[in-house]
């Protein structure tokens, strides 16, 4: 019996990731527990054995599975420390520091960072800085004065320096950076593809008919932060690689405490756009109330793809096209990186970027597109 479910929302590589690592770390597979090989798992899930090598890749860099020449693949013991590597602190404890607690991409970011410290037999110290400087110079102070043997660290929003973060670096501290990074610090990072699903959710709309396509941001994660400003500049790789011209018209900041009221001025332009791309879901939401205010049918008059995949974004009316990013991947990834740098990695500094997917709904007019061509 299949282990997957056929779904837009999750690739099958990810589910196959998600069902083993649960069995292992709730005890349905032991430590030594021999797992099937690439052929069974392949045919008993109607999948590729690439997509079953992928997965067990990753579980592999998490530390939950490990391969043994000649005989095949097996859960792995967990860790036992090893009082010869120099350590920081007695328990083996991680700091992090994530954004926002109310954020969706924050809880599945420290979820993957939970499975995978526990599974390398570390402890995680967590604190959300809330985007404020003070607080996040505060809890970086705690976690030193704490002794934690090193940190992920969620950067803040629209800076390009930041005097803590660079301090660590300055002081040895081993840190990894998620979702972010800064261009002028050379550290460690792992983020999601951002230029890639920039392109991609650019490339959709372009597809199915439009050029004025706007890309559209609020003020608080303006460009500045490298995860917007990467999602930007693969909107700008696309408009050129099929010949659309660039418009700065087309190019909105939200004043974010105005919630979707400048999308109502917006939108009520006689040149308007006929398609928008949001540098996240939430922003896709404000288009959605500012439409909906003005008649303005979706996807029928204004096509709208927003990026992160967000629980809600399947329920809003219509559904939304976005991008999903691997949040709990790159909670796994970071862990994995840091981990090695704490057990005396001496690699090159790492910068990893997790693919990303296109998640078709109704609110980039795809069935419309299809009824036409039909026609």
């Amino acid at each position: 019996m299949s282990l997957l479910k056929r779904s837009d929302d999750e690739s099958l590589y990810a589910q196959l990731v998600s069902v083993f690592r649960t069995r292992i770390l709730n005890g349905t597979l032991l430590p030594g527990a021999q797992i099937p090989t690439e052929i069974e798992l392949a045919s008993e899930n109607n999948i590729s054995r690439g997509t079953v090598r992928q997965a067990m890749a990753i579980l592999v860099r998490e530390g939950l599975l490990e391969r043994v020449p000649g005989r095949g693949t097996f859960v792995r013991r967990l860790p036992v420390p090893n009082n010869s590597v120099e350590r920081r602190t007695e328990n083996y404890r991680i700091g992090v520091l994530l954004s926002l607690r109310r954020s969706q991409l924050d809880m599945d970011i420290l979820s993957g960072i939970e499975y995978a410290a526990k599974a390398r037999g570390y402890q995680v110290s967590f604190a959300f800085t809330e985007e404020s400087a003070e607080e996040q110079t505060r809890d970086i102070n705690h976690l030193r004065a704490d002794h934690v043997a090193g940190m992920i660290i969620f950067p803040l929003s629209d800076i390009t320096y930041d005097e803590a973060i660079w301090k660590l670096r300055d002081d040895g501290v081993p840190f990894v950076l998620i979702d972010r990074y800064f261009p002028d610090l050379q550290s460690d990072y792992v983020t999601s593809d951002n230029i890639g699903g920039g392109y991609r959710a650019t490339e959709h709309l372009i597809i199915l008919g439009h050029t004025r396509i706007a890309f559209c941001h609020p003020s608080f994660g303006t460009p500045t932060t490298t995860s917007v400003r990467d999602r930007y500049l693969g909107y700008r790789q696309a408009l050129e690689e099929y010949g659309i011209p660039y418009d700065e018209s087309l190019i909105f900041q939200r004043d974010a405490e105005q919630k979707h009221l400048p999308y109502i001025e917006y939108l009520s332009q006689p040149d308007r756009p006929t398609a928008i791309f949001t540098s996240h879901d939430h922003e896709a939401a404000e288009v959605f109330r500012a439409a909906m205010q003005l008649g303005i049918r979706l996807p029928e008059e204004l096509a709208v793809v927003g990026f992160d995949n967000v629980e809600f974004s399947a329920f809003m009316n219509p559904p939304l096209t976005t991008i999903a990013q691997p949040s709990r991947d790159i909670g796994l990834r970071a862990v994995d990186l840091l981990i090695s740098r704490l057990e005396g990695s001496r690699s090159p500094i790492k910068h990893i970027e997790l693919p990303t997917n296109l998640v078709v709904r109704e609110s980039c007019g795809v069935k419309l597109r299809v009824r036409a061509v039909q026609k």
